[in-house]
């Protein structure tokens, strides 16, 4: 851990119990060795703030949560017990839990920061009230709320405005919460089969390739942030997409459902690229999955269309092309489909 992040060590006060209390070493009663159990991982939490909850259980959490409860209890202004617990939430995923608990934290911090003279705000209240806010900014990142999250950064660059961590996180979120990129990052493509005539293969994501690889670089500083946000893995898969890097996509969408497997996006975005990689079988059960989360994807319809298209199964085509035009019987893309799905099926009769 650098000199930096030893800095950033919350704070303990001189009536925490969390390591000054001591218990016998023998004879010591499971209520006993239960809060020993918990007191060695706040410790570690405490020390290290990327120290991971991931292989603990959830007895073993809920051990340490009923411990810090009971300080809490014991002192409703714990400040440190109530960012321990916050951390341990957020760690854990219960995002909007522990938002609340960050902010029950800050209440007990002196609410008015001294002017122009800091020094008279403890080292204490300094570092805690920093810590809270970005742990709550973390958890509503988390949870999408990229707006809310950035005014919490503000929050802390407006006592720290030469803070360049927190600038830093600024500038990263700030493409986050560009409504215009996620929206385009959102956007299911379209793929269209050689034998339709509007064959766009290889060629179809290749436009603005810099803007997509400079977006690319601030998902992955964001990714150094929130490892496990899915939605960050499944943009990042649909800018590599965009660049026509398909194996890496691949591997984007993957990441992002191992975490959130129900996302119909990711699935149906991991089927185009399965189709890009030559693997239309393995396309068509991704999008099925993406179907099966929601039947009201037109995109998606069109995509299984197409792969049935290229196949040669021109009635399966047919009935996938049929869904999505009863989602927009106007979808110029999908008329032209059926177009040429009927042109083949009429060669096939004429056969």
């Amino acid at each position: 851990m650098t000199e930096t992040d030893k800095n950033r060590e919350l704070k303990q006060s001189e009536k925490s119990s969390l390591y000054d209390e001591e218990f016998p070493g023998s004879g010591v009663s499971e209520g006993r060795k239960n809060d020993l159990e918990a007191i060695d991982i706040i410790g570690s939490l405490m020390k290290d703030e990327e120290f991971s909850l991931e292989n603990e259980s959830s007895f073993t959490i809920n051990k340490i949560l009923s411990f810090l409860n009971r300080e809490i209890d014991e002192n409703q202004n714990f400040t440190e017990a109530l960012l321990i617990k916050g951390t341990v939430l957020y760690k854990t995923g219960k995002y909007n839990i522990a938002i609340e608990t960050f902010d029950r934290a800050l209440e007990t911090i002196p609410e008015e920061i001294p002017g122009e003279n800091l020094s008279l705000w403890t080292e204490s209240d300094s570092i805690n009230y920093k810590y809270a806010l970005k742990l709550k900014a973390f958890a509503l990142f988390r949870l999408g709320k990229y707006r809310e999250g950035l005014d919490v950064l503000n929050e802390i660059l407006a006592v720290y405005p030469d803070d360049m961590e927190i600038q830093e996180y600024k500038t990263i979120i700030s493409t986050l919460e560009d409504e215009s990129l996620i929206k385009e990052l959102n956007n299911l493509p379209y793929i269209y089969p050689e034998k339709s005539g509007t064959w766009e293969r290889g060629y179809r994501q290749a436009y603005e390739p810099d803007k997509y690889a400079r977006v690319l670089e601030e998902l992955d500083k964001s990714l150094e942030i929130n490892p496990q946000d899915s939605d960050i893995w499944r943009y990042r898969g649909s800018a590599l997409y965009m660049l026509g890097r398909y194996a890496e996509a691949l591997e984007a969408f993957d990441k992002s459902l191992e975490i959130d497997p129900k996302n119909e996006d990711a699935w149906s975005f991991k089927g185009s690229t399965l189709y890009m990689l030559d693997m239309p079988e393995k396309a068509l059960k991704a999008l099925d999955k993406a179907l099966q989360k929601n039947p009201n994807k037109l995109e998606t319809w069109f995509n299984k269309g197409s792969i049935f298209f290229e196949l040669g199964r021109y009635q399966q085509a047919l009935s996938a092309v049929d869904n999505a035009l009863r989602i927009n019987a106007n979808d110029r893309n999908a008329l032209n489909l059926k177009n040429s799905i009927l042109r083949k099926l009429d060669k096939e009769l004429i056969i």
